[in-house]
């Protein structure tokens, strides 16, 4: 019986990973052009968060509220460290850290994400942000750490303390 269940659970992870890469393969299908900064974003499919939205190498966009909650409830149950990147189009120090924040998905094993917050001003509030950039770190589903400004060194080395 175990045993069976252990082969259920299996298969519906494979169905879920297999649903997310089809939808992934229909926005390039689909001829969607790349966004800068590294960051990606759904074309057109519904905001359910998958494992594969987990893994580090990207930086993902969160353009509401609840879909950044979403991201940050799937990272918490897999005690993954979620690193979010608070930003403006307009804000200088934010575009000059970007490529930095892009290359730091790739090194550490953890969720990045990005929020505009003249796109996302919910989340800014909810989160108490009033000045960009500001990364928060979240762990368990709780912020652990924040920092606010464009400052390299720390940002490395707070991701670095907290994916432990």
């Amino acid at each position: 019986m175990i045993h069976q269940l252990i082969l259920i659970a299996k298969m519906k992870l494979e169905l879920t990973s297999l649903v997310a890469l089809l939808a992934a393969l229909s926005c390039v299908m689909a001829g969607s052009s790349p966004r800068p900064f590294g960051i990606t974003k759904s074309c057109n499919t519904p905001s359910t968060t998958t494992i594969l939205d987990i893994r580090g190498g990207a930086v993902h966009e969160s353009s509401s509220l609840s879909d950044l909650e979403s991201k940050i409830q799937s990272a918490a149950l897999q005690n993954k460290l979620t690193i979010i990147d608070f930003t403006a189009t307009w804000c200088g120090p934010c575009k000059a850290i970007a490529p930095l924040y892009k290359e730091l998905s790739e090194e550490f094993d953890a969720q990045f994400i990005k929020v505009d917050v003249d796109e996302n001003p919910d989340a800014a509030q909810k989160y108490g942000v009033s000045a960009m950039p500001t990364f928060l770190f979240i762990k368990g589903g709780e912020v652990v750490d924040r920092l606010m400004g464009a400052n390299a060194a720390r940002l490395k080395e707070l991701i670095a303390e907290w994916s432990l």
